[in-house]
């Protein structure tokens, strides 16, 4: 039997005090407002990620990327996607894919087609929808020193 599956996914992270790039999306969107993680702070792809892993019952990327493993310092987001997608693609196909990032700093309004287009490829889909919001001065999910991201993914079952 056919079915959708829904999954949800969400990432926050803050600012770093070092001048690094922002990446979001699997794009650098930004050479300084990097933000600390173990890995490039992607809370995009990280959400993302998230997202298909609940929808297909995988668990959450910490099971396959723990950030106590060294090997994961520093690790290209692009590659967690990369690892659930080759994981999702044996028995699900995407549907659906939307995306709110929440942030006051920096205005993301202007990379907004980037990260779509980035998405696109690296999903091989063009049902992307990306929002972004703002948290309006308030000192939710970390305030103006963090960006925080929600994804809503559906999928649909092959065969």
């Amino acid at each position: 039997m056919k079915s959708d599956r829904v999954g949800l996914g969400f990432d926050v992270h803050k600012f770093s005090l070092e001048k690094k790039p922002l990446v979001l999306g699997g794009v650098t969107v930004f050479p300084v407002y990097g933000l600390e993680a173990v890995s490039d702070g992607d809370v995009l792809l990280h959400a993302l990620s998230d997202a298909i892993c609940g929808a297909c019952g995988f668990g959450d990327i910490g099971d396959y990327f723990p950030p106590a493993d060294e090997q994961n310092i520093g690790i290209d987001s692009k590659k967690i996607l990369g690892f659930v997608l080759d994981k999702m693609n044996n028995d699900f196909s995407i549907n659906n894919v939307d995306i709110t990032l929440i942030a006051d700093k920096p205005k993301l309004v202007s990379v907004k087609p980037l990260i779509i287009q980035s998405l696109q490829r690296l999903l091989l889909t063009e049902a992307v929808n990306l929002k972004i919001k703002s948290k309006e001065g308030l000192n939710v999910l970390g305030g103006k020193e963090s960006i925080s991201c929600m994804v809503i993914v559906s999928l649909k079952m092959k065969g």
